[in-house]
């Protein structure tokens, strides 16, 4: 086999950020040092096993890194369920879109936007089972849990579109600048300046960016560098 690792900034940032928020909201346990081993090889496998699904001539080498990666998930994932047995319902509650992904691979869609929402989906639930397992609530703040970082990342969404994909579509761009708006209003009206605050720096690079050529490793970087910022006022909202 061969160890490989997805060069994809966005998704990293997709995968780290909402298990860090729910580690650092729900509290930390020891539980969660196999929970992060077992979250880094079920991304890591899914993701080569997307890339085998839509091979046409199948990779026998790539076949055995998913192997290899989805048998390492399990295998650190067995103290995570000892641990907490209800953390089933969330992996469950992925499923249907780990499965809308594998579809896309197969069409060869994945670029589609449905197929990224569904990605997001499954993150945002991931960082809910990390607060859930250092906090064993399900409360209010399990909801924002999940509905903060979906918010965020179905902004990059839209806003990668049209730096990428879409960078000549108007639908796009007005999709891309009217969602970061209204984002910021709307936590403005309803006297959240914090969350407001969070979402700031997306709209700026949502307009900033929009129509100026920059490289692809650039955009990544500067999606990595959000995303801390967007961790940093989740957290301190959560907390106050």
């Amino acid at each position: 086999m061969k160890w490989m690792i997805p060069k994809q900034h966005g998704a990293w940032s997709m995968l780290i950020l909402p298990f860090l928020l729910g580690g650092i909201v729900g509290g930390w346990t020891l539980a969660h040092i196999p929970f992060a081993i077992a979250w880094l090889f079920v991304y890591m496998g899914t993701f080569f096993l997307f890339q085998y699904i839509k091979q046409r001539k199948k990779s026998q080498e790539l076949l055995r890194t998913v192997v290899t990666y989805l048998t390492i998930a399990i295998v650190a994932a067995i103290p995570v369920f000892l641990s907490e047995w209800r953390l089933v319902w969330f992996v469950l509650a992925m499923i249907p879109f780990g499965l809308t992904n594998a579809y896309f691979a197969k069409i060869k869609d994945e670029r589609n936007v449905w197929n990224d929402v569904s990605a997001v989906t499954s993150f945002c639930i991931g960082g809910m089972a990390s607060y859930y397992l250092g906090s064993h609530a399900l409360d209010g703040t399990i909801v924002w849990m999940f509905a903060l970082p979906y918010l965020y990342f179905l902004g990059s969404i839209f806003f990668v579109k049209t730096m990428i994909r879409e960078k000549k579509s108007l639908f796009y761009r007005n999709v891309s600048w009217g969602y970061h708006f209204l984002l910021v209003a709307i936590f403005i009206a309803f006297g959240y300046p914090v969350l407001a605050l969070a979402y700031v720096p997306s709209l700026v690079r949502a307009v900033a960016f929009y129509g100026k050529k920059i490289p692809i490793m650039k955009i990544g970087i500067v999606e990595i560098a959000n995303s801390v910022f967007v961790l940093g006022c989740l957290s301190w909202y959560l907390f106050s």
